[in-house]
């Protein structure tokens, strides 16, 4: 059986999918490397003055209202004592005895000597915020997989989600795939599609990822536990990278007619 330590920055979207594993495989993640940084190398002041100037304030102000709304109302749920479909990293680690631990920099000598202490066969990156370097790469036998939500070599970086509905796209999905040095470009290993309808919003995309993704991540485990993984390398010739949405970008997307989402639209979710 597979010794699994996931690395994410948390979120609804990473706790589903991680909840999703530890239910459907009982044991086999040993622990969480949770992300305490936005953005790899900088501090909270110098993270938002880099996103404010790389995405503009439109997509800085709304990115930030749903990280404020979800915390917010995941805590009141939890002083209401209402039950939850969805939990917390720190509850996460609690109900399935999984060690936990928080870091800035997953690459530092002290993260990595955390994880090497727990021994993992496989490391999995869900969601995470961070590049994840050489010595880190080569740290678990089964090597390090990550979860990523399109349809690769399309849409490879920063939220896929916006890009699609700005794009007007019929059609997303979910891969996952080998880690390589380089953002989004190994192997593929396992890929489902997910229609967009003309309703969705960048959170019920995100809530529909997470659906399927939690669901290749059981797939890819079971397969690497079997030794029956299948790889299909990307081609690049089909390959887009977006970076952070642009203030032009945001005014593309609403032009489209796409919403964010709303509040009740998060409730339905927690």
């Amino acid at each position: 059986m597979l010794r699994i330590v996931i690395l994410t920055y948390e979120s609804l979207y990473s706790s589903m999918m991680i909840a999703h594993l530890a239910e459907s495989r009982p044991g086999r993640i040993a622990g969480i490397v949770s992300s305490s940084c936005i953005v790899q190398g900088k501090g909270l002041l110098g993270s938002l003055r880099h996103v404010l100037q790389r995405a503009g304030p439109q997509f800085f102000l709304r990115k930030s209202l749903e990280t404020v709304q979800y915390k917010t109302l995941a805590s009141l749920w939890h002083l209401l004592g209402r039950p939850r479909k969805v939990f917390k990293i720190r509850e996460l680690a609690q109900k399935y005895g999984l060690a936990l631990t928080k870091s800035a920099d997953v690459n530092s000598a002290p993260t990595i000597a955390w994880i090497r202490g727990l021994q993992p066969d496989l490391i999995i990156s869900v969601y995470l915020n961070q590049w994840i370097g050489p010595g880190l790469l080569g740290l678990a036998p089964k090597g390090c997989i990550n979860i990523h939500p399109a349809l690769l070599p399309r849409h490879r970086g920063l939220f896929p989600y916006f890009w699609v509905l700005a794009n007007g796209e019929s059609e997303t999905g979910v891969s996952v795939h080998i880690v390589e040095p380089e953002f989004d470009t190994g192997d593929v290993i396992a890929q489902a599609r997910i229609e967009v309808s003309a309703s969705d919003t960048v959170q019920s995309l995100s809530y529909k990822s997470a659906r399927v993704g939690g669901d290749l991540l059981v797939q890819a485990v079971d397969a690497i536990e079997a030794d029956a993984v299948v790889r299909l390398p990307q081609d690049p010739a089909l390959a887009s990278y977006h970076s952070w949405p642009t203030s032009e970008a945001y005014r593309r997307f609403k032009r489209a007619g796409r919403q964010f989402g709303s509040v009740r639209e998060l409730i339905q979710y927690l």
